[in-house]
C-alpha cells in the first residue's frame, strides 16, 4: 500500500476530536470540564493568561453623591500566568513491520492497532500529568491538581504569583486523617468554608483509601447516586452533600496523597489547547529517519490545566 503512512497521518488528523475526546474523559476532572464547556482552544501565544476570579480585597466600595470615587488601587493587570506545556506521543511502524504485513488488509489492520496503542499511551501520560504537581519531565508538565490545590498552600508560586505573600493564590489544606466516623462530617464542614454565596465545589477527588472511607459510610444510609453523564465517562461516583466523589485512582496509580480528597469548584478552572496542537500530527505525512528503517509522526498536544479561583478549592489530606 503505496501511501499507507499518509493515510495514516490523515486519519488521526480527522479524528483529532475523538482522539481528544477519548483523551480527556479518561479523566474526571477535564471529563467534567468538557462536559461544562471548559475545554478551551486557543490561537497561539507564549502563556495562558487568568484574571483574578477571587481576591478578598475589593477595589470599589460605597459613596454619597458627589463624593469621588478611588480609583487609584485598580490593579485589572494581576492575573494567573500559565506556561504552554507540550506533550507528544509517536505512532512508529518498522520497516520489518512494513514488510511483515504486505497484504493490504492485514497492513491496514497492523495500523489501527499502533494508532489505538499511542492513543492509550498518550491518555494515560496526560491523565497522570494532570493529576500531578507540575515537576514532572523536569517541570515540563502540565501544571495538574496538586499543584493548584496544594498540600502547602502558603508556599511556592501558582501561575506565577507568589502564594506567601497572596491569599487568593492559595487554596484551603486541611490536615486531617480521614475515618469512616469522620468523613462526612469533615467533608460537610469543608464544602461550607469553599462555599461563597451560591457557588460550592461540585466535584471531589478522592483516592482509593479516602473512596472506601466515604463509600462505607454512606452504604447504611443509602444515600448512593450514580450522575448519568459521570458514569457514561466511565467513573464511579458518589453524590453527598451537594458534591459528586469520584474515586481517582486504582490500577498502577499513585498520584494522589494516600487518604486525601480535594474539593473543586470547576467553575474556575479550564483546560486550554493550541489550536493545530489539540490532538493533532506535527506534519501531514510520516518521516522516515535517515539512520532508522522505520516510519513515525506523532500526536501532539499544547496547552495547560488552569485555575482561576484557588482560594475556592480545597484539600483534605492525612
Amino acid at each position: 500500500m503505496a501511501n499507507l503512512e499518509e493515510s495514516i497521518v490523515a486519519t488521526l488528523w480527522d479524528q483529532s476530536d475523538e482522539i481528544a475526546d477519548v483523551v480527556l474523559h479518561h479523566n474526571p476532572v477535564t471529563s467534567t470540564l468538557e462536559s461544562k464547556g471548559r475545554i478551551k482552544k486557543i490561537g497561539g501565544g507564549d502563556e495562558l493568561r487568568k484574571p483574578v476570579m477571587y481576591n478578598d480585597v475589593a477595589v470599589g466600595g460605597f459613596y454619597q453623591g458627589y463624593q469621588s470615587l478611588d480609583l487609584a488601587s485598580i490593579d485589572d493587570l494581576t492575573a494567573f500566568r500559565f506556561k504552554i506545556k507540550q506533550a507528544y506521543e509517536p505512532v512508529a511502524m518498522s520497516g520489518r513491520e512494513k514488510r511483515a504485513n504486505r497484504d493490504e488488509q492485514a497492513l491496514l489492520d497492523l495500523a489501527e492497532a499502533k494508532m489505538e496503542a499511542a492513543i492509550e499511551r498518550l491518555k494515560n501520560t496526560v491523565s497522570t500529568s494532570l493529576r500531578g504537581d507540575g515537576t514532572g519531565f523536569g517541570g515540563m508538565e502540565f501544571d495538574g491538581i496538586k499543584k493548584a490545590v496544594s498540600t502547602s498552600p502558603s508556599s511556592g508560586t501558582y501561575g506565577g504569583i507568589d502564594r506567601a505573600s497572596n491569599s487568593f493564590a492559595r487554596n484551603y489544606a486541611l490536615n486531617l486523617t480521614l475515618t469512616a466516623a469522620n468523613v462526612q462530617e469533615t467533608i460537610t464542614d469543608v464544602i461550607s468554608r469553599l462555599t461563597r454565596g451560591s457557588e460550592m465545589p461540585d466535584l471531589g477527588l478522592m483516592d482509593r483509601t479516602a473512596w472506601k472511607l466515604l463509600h462505607s459510610s454512606m452504604t447504611a444510609i443509602q444515600r448512593i447516586q450514580l450522575p448519568t453523564k459521570k458514569a457514561e465517562a466511565g467513573f464511579r461516583v458518589l453524590s453527598y452533600d451537594g458534591c459528586d466523589f469520584v474515586f481517582d485512582g486504582g490500577f498502577n496509580s499513585s498520584v494522589l496523597e494516600t487518604n486525601s480528597c480535594r474539593l473543586l469548584n470547576t467553575k474556575y478552572w479550564t483546560f486550554d489547547m493550541v489550536r493545530g496542537a489539540d490532538f493533532k500530527p506535527l506534519a501531514p505525512t510520516m518521516d522516515r529517519p535517515v539512520d532508522q528503517d522505520a516510519f513515525f509522526t506523532i500526536i501532539l498536544v499544547e496547552g495547560n490545566l488552569c485555575c482561576s479561583a484557588p482560594a475556592l478549592q480545597g484539600v483534605i489530606y492525612a
